[in-house]
């Protein structure tokens, strides 16, 4: 009789183990399935979004949205609001659909920029290689002197343009042949010119390295197979990376850098990083390099 009273308790108290256990089984699956169920309102890129944009400019353009995520899949450190984050910009490239973390965002300073453009200055980008680069040396902060050399022109297309006095290149007390003939155009602000030899001569002096980066270029080519029948046509895209420096520049010193970029040639030189005192050179030609 004991026994069977005995057995009796066990087999409750092994029933009622059991229905706790799956009492807890369910419980633990019902918060798995609210878990992935229940869903957060985090920011999420509504657009891609280009790596060095301003929080101000994706607030401004809606380039982020409120979207409701499942918090089983939140990212770690996934965003609800750029309040915080006035004067940050994206630190790298975000895709559109990704969540909004903190770690999406830094100050400029802490990327290793100073894009911050001074007052009256405006943002110039010229392409560069490791020669005109000074061996990839250059860095943001910089100062840097801009060379750069022109040529004759060629025939009849020879160019001709207004320059004040003083800038035909002659050196003082010796005579030699002036790199630029001189025509009076009747006008009060300089000379008509010709440039008929090669100079090399400091154009700017003391300019600050706003960035250094690659920009890609992709162009596309196509071969049309000579127009013979059977023949497909054929298409090619290709890419390419070319270097730049972005200087800070005034708004008339831009125009000077992107007429010598286009006309001639530039070279950059770095100075100190507290500048170097500017000087009225002449410019260098044949005439005058062995002096």
């Amino acid at each position: 009789m004991k026994l069977r009273i005995t057995l009796l308790i066990l087999a409750l108290i092994i029933g009622a183990a059991a229905v706790f256990g799956v009492i807890a089984y369910i419980n633990s699956m019902r918060a798995s399935m609210e878990e992935e169920i229940e869903k957060v309102e985090v920011l999420v890129a509504a657009q891609n979004i280009p790596k060095e944009t301003p929080v101000e400019v994706i607030i401004e353009q809606g380039m982020v949205v409120k979207n409701g995520v499942p918090r089983k899949y939140l990212a770690e450190g996934v965003l609800t609001s750029l309040d915080d984050y006035s004067g940050y910009v994206a630190s790298n490239h975000i895709n559109k659909g990704e969540q909004i973390t903190t770690t999406k965002f830094a100050k400029p300073e802490e990327m290793g920029l100073a894009f911050v453009i001074p007052d009256g200055m405006v943002a110039v980008s010229i392409p560069v290689d490791e020669v005109v680069g000074v061996s990839n040396l250059i860095n943001v902060g910089d100062r840097i002197n801009v060379i750069t050399t022109f040529f004759p022109a060629q025939g009849e297309s020879a160019y001709s343009g207004n320059v004040t006095s003083g800038e035909v290149g002659q050196v003082e007390g010796e005579e030699v042949t002036p790199i630029m003939t001189e025509e009076g155009t009747g006008s009060s602000s300089g000379s008509s010119v010709t440039i008929n030899r090669e100079i090399t001569r400091t154009l700017l002096w003391n300019v600050e390295v706003l960035y250094v980066g690659t920009r890609s270029i992709t162009q596309s080519t196509s071969d049309e197979g000579g127009g013979l029948l059977g023949v497909q046509s054929r298409s090619e895209t290709r890419s390419s990376e070319i270097n730049t420096v972005t200087l800070a520049v005034t708004p008339a010193d831009s125009e000077k850098l992107v007429f010598s970029e286009e006309m001639g040639s530039v070279w950059l030189a770095i100075v100190p990083v507290e500048g170097i005192e500017k000087e009225d050179t002449t410019g260098i030609t044949m005439d005058n390099i062995f002096n």
